[in-house]
């Protein structure tokens, strides 16, 4: 990370700086820490995906309530916009509320009632550059994948097997 860029053209910039944006680098232009970041798709949100569509099938819900009343564990977290954000499970409600600010409705997609429904999987990773997803990578996942050991998946989806 020692590596400084002495240039001054601006297209010579972002190539040096393209060729250091995986480990991570201060962009010679701004001096802001430029990275990309690898994210993968947490048990908490396979288990907020799960909760969803059991609650709500494809129909819209309010999480920050299903989240405090069905998972208080994993309420405080919020990382479910992420399902949508990244790996397009769920889908936020377009309605804003009066002051501007999000309104906590959302939706499971036909991909994501698939993901938990076991019909098919997804790679495993996020990767992320300034708050954007710029791909997805890794390993092909399923949802008892993402949901790791710790979390039966039969109990979770309410069956007795």
């Amino acid at each position: 990370m020692g590596d400084i860029y002495e240039g001054n053209d601006l297209e010579e910039a972002r190539n040096w700086l393209r060729a250091r944006v995986e480990d991570g680098a201060e962009c010679p232009c701004c001096t802001q820490f430029a990275k990309v970041y690898k994210r993968k798709l947490t048990s908490c949100g396979a288990r907020t995906l799960i909760r969803m569509w059991r609650d709500s099938g494809l129909e819209w819900v309010h999480v920050p309530t299903l989240l405090k009343t069905q998972l208080p564990d994993i309420a405080h977290q919020g990382g479910y916009a992420t399902l949508g954000q990244h790996w397009r499970l769920i889908v936020e409600s377009p309605d804003e509320r009066e002051d501007g600010g999000r309104v906590g409705w959302w939706r499971v997609t036909e991909l994501g009632e698939r993901f938990v429904r076991e019909q098919v999987t997804i790679q495993k990773y996020a990767r992320l550059y300034d708050g954007r997803c710029m791909n997805l990578v890794g390993s092909e996942i399923s949802i008892k994948d993402a949901l790791g050991t710790k979390f039966d998946y039969n109990e979770l989806m309410g069956r007795d097997e």
